[in-house]
């Protein structure tokens, strides 16, 4: 199904609808003259694209000597790694991030 920007903006502002309304999707679905199947799959569709990955900037710097790695957020956290951390490991890490 291609959906063009004027359907996605319209299912967008629906799902919110519902989401905020309390209702279950039947009683959405039905109060609001759709089909319950449009608002599960819509929700379904607009709550993956919410959760794609995102690009975390990183910046690296030198320190001399180092105890380990330290990944720092922008948040405020701190993590400190030790330097033979396995990179699997750390990748499955900032995946996770």
């Amino acid at each position: 199904m291609v959906a063009n920007v004027e359907q996605i903006n319209e299912w967008q502002e629906r799902v919110a609808r519902w989401q905020a309304s309390g209702l279950s999707q039947r009683a959405f679905a039905i109060e609001n003259g759709v089909s319950q199947r449009q608002v599960s799959y819509w929700a379904r569709r607009l709550g993956e694209a919410q959760l794609s990955p995102a690009f975390v900037p990183v910046r690296v710097t030198p320190t001399g000597a180092s105890s380990g790695i330290v990944l720092r957020s922008e948040r405020g956290w701190t993590v400190t790694l030790p330097l033979d951390v396995p990179a699997s490991w750390l990748a499955e890490l900032m995946r996770a991030l």
